[in-house]
């Protein structure tokens, strides 16, 4: 069930959010982020998680078919890029920053519950070894099931049918963007894990396959410099002429939207 229906279930209300073009970033701090997860799974409602970063928003501006994917997600606020849009449009930054190579490791460790989980996505040998690194930290929890991100559309109904066989109650999808929330759009109804969230290059982070940025490129919101300088053949496109892209389009946006408000005459 998509998280708007678990508000209306719960009776919560509505809560702040950045809204763009069809695209719908919500306003949360991470210990509401975490308790919405914590519902889900107690509620068995199925709830698929996005985390939104300058390089999604601006596919799902360019890409409508992305951008309607998109709307049976939580998406939460990541990155610098998200910041200044959410402060153009709303005149304020999101009250935390939350991105999934954070955000997983802290759900896990904050669930006392003994959880199941499928691992989906990255080269061959990549998930297993995640889920040797997870079952270490989280002993709580268990890995039910791993499968790398190289399958064919005509293989997706048996890759299906493996995460349900295992019934895990989280699903981690590492395809990257878009192709994880695409096939967690497309296939959500036919899972039955509660949690569906697209990771990105988590799997590969815990297996140690790639290098996390160091503490103060992250602390100063720098971790996308770190990545760039690291790998400037695949990531320099996304960091120099894309982040380009995205602020002119945000910015005309803005101001078509600043056109578009009728004008108020004082009245004497």
């Amino acid at each position: 069930m998509p998280d708007r229906a678990l508000d209306m279930a719960s009776g919560a209300a509505s809560v702040d959010r950045l809204e763009l073009e069809g695209v719908t970033v919500s306003d949360l701090t991470r210990d509401e982020l975490l308790g919405r997860l914590r519902d889900a799974l107690d509620r068995r409602m199925q709830v698929c998680l996005g985390f939104c970063n300058a390089n999604m928003l601006l596919k799902a501006l360019c890409t409508p078919a992305y951008a309607a994917s998109l709307r049976g997600f939580l998406l939460v606020s990541d990155g610098l890029g998200i910041d200044l849009c959410s402060a153009l449009f709303r005149g304020r930054f999101f009250r935390q920053n939350l991105n999934g190579t954070d955000l997983v490791p802290a759900f896990l460790a904050a669930e006392t519950a003994p959880r199941t989980l499928f691992l989906l996505g990255a080269k061959p040998g990549i998930a297993e070894a995640a889920a040797r690194i997870l079952a270490r930290r989280y002993p709580q929890h268990r890995v039910v099931g791993v499968r790398d991100g190289y399958f064919s559309a005509d293989e997706t109904s048996a890759v299906i049918a493996a995460i349900n066989a295992a019934s895990p109650d989280v699903l981690l999808v590492a395809l990257g963007n878009p192709a994880q929330e695409m096939f967690i759009a497309e296939h959500a109804h036919r899972i039955d894990a509660r949690l569906l969230m697209g990771v990105g290059a988590l799997l590969d982070y815990t297996a140690g396959a790639s290098v996390r940025a160091p503490t103060a490129f992250r602390l100063v919101r720098l971790e996308w410099l770190f990545r760039l300088l690291r790998e400037p053949r695949r990531l320099g496109r996304r960091y120099t002429v894309d982040i380009v892209v995205f602020l002119a389009m945000i910015l005309r946006l803005r101001l078509a939207m600043m056109r578009s408000r009728p004008v108020r005459v004082a009245r004497s």
